[in-house]
């Protein structure tokens, strides 16, 4: 996690949206609790929204079937 931790810190150092998108999600699946898993899923959706990235409805699709939304 501490290499996707500097990676992620790179992205927001680099405005890279897509990148944070996949990080984030990347995050996400990695973690073995709920609220940390939601908790980077809804980063990875405000940044899929605002880059108009088609892979927002599917986290949306993913964090409501967690109940989060």
């Amino acid at each position: 996690m501490k290499d996707l931790h500097s990676r992620l810190l790179s992205a927001h150092e680099h405005d890279d949206h897509e990148e944070l998108i996949v990080l984030y999600t990347e995050a996400a699946d990695q973690s073995n609790d709920v609220i940390k898993e939601s908790f980077f899923l809804t980063h990875a959706f405000v940044f899929a929204l605002e880059a108009d990235d088609v892979r927002a409805d599917g986290l949306r699709d993913r964090l409501h079937g967690m109940g989060r939304i």
